[in-house]
This record gives C-alpha cells, structure tokens and sequence, in this order.
C-alpha cells in the first residue's frame, strides 16, 4: 500500500526549486541525498522483472537507491530495530 504522499514525491514536485533558492548553502551531500531520495525506486536506477513461478504473473520491480536517510529503503530497518530495542525490555513500568 502506498502512502498518499511521500518525501520523494515533495523532492520531485519542489526539489528544484528548493536547490535554485538554496544554491551555495546545500552540501553537495545533501543534494546527493535529495537526488538519490528522487530516484529511489524509479527507472532513473534500473530494475528488474520478478515472475510467479506458479501462475506466471511478473511484474517489473524498480532499484531502491539504499541510502540511509531515505525513508522507502531505511523504514523497515528501522523497524525491525525497534521491535529488536523493544524486546529487550523488561516487563516493568518505565518514567
């Protein structure tokens, strides 16, 4: 299920923009993540076709660009980490 909106969405819609009024005060790292954020899980990084080996159904599955700020590649790790730092609670009422 997708999001109604996503932060790509917002780079693609307002990024340029964004860049043109902020130039000479985004770090080219920041500009890497914001473009790296645009492309994730577009044509703009290849893909690959996965098949059902059962009913034959495929479909084509686009590149994710597995930055770690981007929230599409990072969520489910994110996850995870959290259910891992929750399980090791203990049973006891926290302040």
């Amino acid at each position: 299920m997708r999001a109604s909106i996503e932060v790509a969405d917002i780079f693609r819609t307002a990024g340029p923009a964004y860049r043109a009024a902020h130039a000479g005060h985004l770090s080219l790292a920041q500009l890497k993540v914001m473009a790296a954020i645009e492309h994730c899980r577009t044509a703009a990084l290849g893909g690959h076709v996965e098949a059902c080996e059962d009913c034959g159904q495929w479909r084509i599955a686009y590149n994710s660009c597995r930055n770690r700020h981007c929230p599409k590649c990072q969520g489910a790790a994110a996850r995870t980490w959290l259910a891992e730092r929750k399980a090791d609670l203990l049973p006891v009422g926290y302040f």
